[in-house]
């Protein structure tokens, strides 16, 4: 059985997966794969052709550490933003994605054997990995993913939504032979990933650290030009799957209960629930109520399967909320404060603090220096 906490789910076909509606069907021109290589074709086929898509800003190499990198803008009259890519060597691709496109967009993801850590800061994306609950990557988090050949998923985008997230892949050897110590038995939540013979799709999604979420927007908002940029993102890249790599060897092991597709619908809406309702937090008796469980197994199966407690889960949604109302939306931290249950800017500033590791008020100063800097960066 799958769970999103970090377990394995097997997709046989794409035709198995649920699809977006028909709204976004039409409006589904694809993702980073179609723009660089056309529908249907792999992560490695797509950084084969970064210097022949249209709209190309910049192509910049570095003269000894064969590093490739491309920017991709947006096309007006589908949104606005930017994609960048770059290949570290053979080894490592990144793609660093800061877009919103008008409408939704829809992509063929065909498996390619690779792995990928997605570090999301923000945006509304869902991948189709099952029939009975579509993953929606909708929250700052790390979803690390392995997709063996042969098993295809869809995925899209939500229309206009903010997308900032970096996506670094390598094959699973790579991974094994750079970041996981030899001769040591593989923490059981990177195992499935570091198996070059695995023939099922495994993830797993687990919130970003304030210390991840710090590399990951440096990363994003890469203040250099020229060669340097490309090694200022190998570095940070590098950091990044060091923070990943120790965060989920830190992890406990799973654990061996298995739950029936009525039960995991039921835990499914009970996160659904917390993902929506901010102030106030519905308490467990209530959340029990609301998807037909008794208390202790929703508590128990809510652990089991998401890896955490509805407790640290509600928090870490309501934290998140704050975050994107202040650092998106430009609210007060007072008015932020309140959308999530917080009564006094006090608490709420102590809560801020404890969770990401800097006061929400830097978060409101940090944002207006970013905004009073040109978006565009030039080669």
């Amino acid at each position: 059985m799958t769970a999103s906490g970090g377990a394995s789910r097997n997709v046989t076909s794409e035709s198995d997966n649920p699809r977006p509606g028909p709204e976004a069907g039409t409006a589904g021109q694809g993702l980073f794969r179609a723009i660089l290589a056309g529908p249907g074709h792999t992560l490695a086929d797509a950084f084969a052709s970064l210097e022949r898509p249209p709209h190309v800003e910049r192509v910049l190499r570095h003269p000894t550490r064969d590093l490739i990198g491309t920017r991709v803008a947006v096309a007006p009259e589908e949104g606005e933003g930017y994609w960048e890519f770059t290949r570290i060597r053979d080894e490592i691709y990144v793609v660093v994605a800061n877009f919103a496109y008008k409408d939704p967009r829809v992509e063929l993801v065909p498996g390619d054997g690779l792995v990928q850590f997605n570090f999301k800061i923000s945006g509304d994306l869902t991948l189709a990995v099952s029939r009975t609950e579509p993953l929606r990557w909708d929250r700052p988090s790390l979803l690390v993913w392995s997709q063996p050949e042969g098993v295809d998923i869809s995925e899209w985008t939500a229309p206009r939504a903010r997308e900032q997230f970096i996506v670094v892949s390598m094959r699973p050897q790579f991974l094994a032979r750079t970041f996981l110590p030899a001769g040591v038995e593989l923490p059981e939540p990177l195992r499935a990933f570091a198996d070059s013979a695995a023939h099922e799709l495994s993830y797993c999604q687990h919130p970003l650290s304030s210390q991840t979420l710090e590399v990951a927007a440096r990363l994003i908002d890469n203040p250099h030009t020229g060669p340097l940029a490309l090694v200022y993102t190998e570095a940070l890249a590098l950091e990044l799957m060091c923070h990943a790599v120790a965060g989920l060897s830190a992890l406990p092991a799973a654990p061996a209960e298995r739950y029936g597709d009525r039960e995991l619908k039921c835990l499914h809406a009970a996160r659904a629930i917390l993902m929506r309702q901010f102030a106030p937090a519905p308490t467990i008796e209530k959340l029990a109520r609301s998807v037909g469980m008794s208390k202790s197994i929703l508590t128990r199966g809510f652990k089991a399967v998401f890896g955490e407690t509805i407790f640290d889960f509600s928090l870490r949604c309501r934290m998140r909320q704050a975050l994107a109302l202040i650092r998106d939306q430009g609210w007060s931290v007072e008015r932020a404060g309140e959308a999530v249950g917080y009564a006094h800017p006090t608490s709420f500033a102590t809560a801020f603090r404890r969770h990401f590791g800097m006061r929400p008020i830097d978060i409101r100063r940090r944002q207006g220096e970013s905004r009073s800097r040109s978006p565009d960066r030039k080669s």
